[in-house]
Order: structure tokens, then C-alpha cells, then sequence
């Protein structure tokens, strides 16, 4: 059993990633759980993209490893990390260098097309609602096609917040060492 427990919640843009974490961060709070949450976009939101001269996931490792560590020295074991993480068996592994020894569960969240529609064009104003759409229909496809083993996935087309909150709880703290 690690010491240190990572809550991976991973899906296309839209499917309801950060604000699942929020819920699920004050639901862990009610439950007096320790834990820290990092959405993965604030690792990398740099331009121009990628950084020159380093790899698309080196800023996005450096700085979850930065902030991680001063995450652990103060005694925190658990992380609840968001992020699309489109190709997750390679970006697993700069998050395992980045908080290194570290048990991960996955819960890969999706939705129907005109859920997820529905909800870029409430997020995004301006001119880019109709690029996301168009990247997260990119992630659906490349998604679909590598789950590792273990990923639990929920769809969250027609739920609540709340419900898919309390089902991703449910998973991670309910797995053996987890509550540890």
C-alpha cells in the first residue's frame, strides 16, 4: 500500500471534470478527508504552447511535481487531479515522476454530444465555443479508444453533480488501502 493516493478524473472537455471535483472536494471536506486538488490545466496554461525547446508534458510534470511536493511536506497524502488526459498510459507516467510511489485510480467521466455541446456553449463566450467543440469531439474519439485496465468510467449525461460526486467517492475510498 502507497502512502500517497491520487484521484485521477479524467474526460473530453465538457463532460463535467472540474466541477465534479469541486463537489467531490467538499464532500471529502464534509468527511473530514484530507486532500489536496490540482486541475491540470493551471500546470501548462502557457503561450506559446508547447514551451520551445521542451516536451508537450515537461512544464505540466515540473509543476506538479513543485506543487505536489510542498502539497506532501505538509503531511497531505491524498491528490484529486482533473485533466482531459487524452493519451493517459503516456501522461501516467509524468505524473507517477512527478509524485512518484504514488497509488492512482481513474475515473474517466463522459457524456453524450449534446450534453457536452450544451455545456461549451454555456462555458466558453466568445469566439472559441465552436473550436472547443470541435477539439473535445477529437478527445471522444482518441479517448474511447485507451482506457487502461481498472478505469471506471461514468457517464454523467442526464446526472447531477452531486450523484456523480458520490459515485466517484465511492470509488476511491472504497478500494482496499485507500483509506489509509
Amino acid at each position: 500500500m502507497s502512502a500517497t493516493h491520487i484521484l485521477l478524473i479524467c474526460g473530453a472537455a465538457g463532460v463535467g471534470k472540474s466541477s465534479t471535483a469541486y463537489e467531490v472536494a467538499h464532500r471529502l471536506r464534509a468527511l473530514d478527508v484530507a486532500h489536496a486538488m490540482i486541475d491540470s490545466d493551471e500546470l501548462d496554461r502557457v503561450h506559446p504552447w508547447p514551451p520551445p525547446g521542451l516536451p508537450a508534458s515537461e512544464l505540466s510534470r515540473r509543476n506538479l511535481a513543485a506543487i505536489w511536493s510542498t502539497f506532501a511536506a505538509l503531511g497531505h497524502t491524498r491528490l484529486l487531479l482533473t485533466g482531459v488526459f487524452v493519451a493517459l498510459a503516456e501522461e501516467a507516467a509524468w505524473i507517477a515522476e512527478a509524485v512518484p510511489g504514488a497509488d492512482v485510480t481513474v475515473v474517466r467521466l463522459t457524456a453524450d454530444l449534446p450534453t457536452l455541446a450544451s455545456r461549451i456553449h454555456r462555458r466558453e463566450i466568445g469566439s472559441g465555443a465552436q473550436a472547443q467543440l470541435a477539439r473535445t469531439i477529437r478527445q471522444l474519439e482518441m479517448i474511447d479508444q485507451c482506457d487502461p485496465p481498472g478505469t471506471t468510467v461514468i457517464d454523467t449525461t442526464g446526472q447531477t453533480i452531486a450523484t456523480t460526486a458520490a459515485q466517484i467517492i465511492d470509488v476511491w475510498l472504497n478500494q482496499p488501502g485507500a483509506r489509509g
